[in-house]
């Protein structure tokens, strides 16, 4: 196992990617989800690099468990911001809710790229 911090392993293998490197950022993120396995971005990266690769079928797997992951999160951000007393889905305090309201954005458009959108 690396002694690379995981968000450092993360963008090592996102670099992969985008040096056209799929089979080595799939290899790299893999090995993060092992370890982690509710590392989103990693989920995604593998998506995208699976995607890239044309194992369509590989990366809609990696991209419904990022946007189950994704889903769940954003569930647990707004019921503290609720409990926290803050009213409806955007709590304007934080930008926890953000981040995933934009990830569920795209990893459900990711699923429509590949052909298997959730109905």
């Amino acid at each position: 196992m690396s002694s690379m911090a995981s968000a450092e392993r993360v963008g090592q293998a996102w670099r992969l990617h985008r040096e056209g490197d799929n089979n080595g950022a799939i290899q790299m993120f893999e090995g993060i989800i092992s370890s982690n396995p509710d590392n989103v971005d990693a989920l995604y990266g593998l998506g995208l690099a699976q995607k890239a690769k044309g194992d369509l079928s590989a990366a809609a797997e990696a991209f419904r468990q990022a946007l189950g992951k994704t889903e769940s999160a954003l569930s647990a951000v707004k019921t503290t911001s609720q409990a926290e007393g803050n009213l409806g889905d955007n709590d304007l305090e934080t930008n926890f809710d953000d981040r995933y309201m934009m990830l569920t954005r795209m990893l459900s458009q990711r699923l429509q790229d590949v052909g298997a959108a959730e109905s």
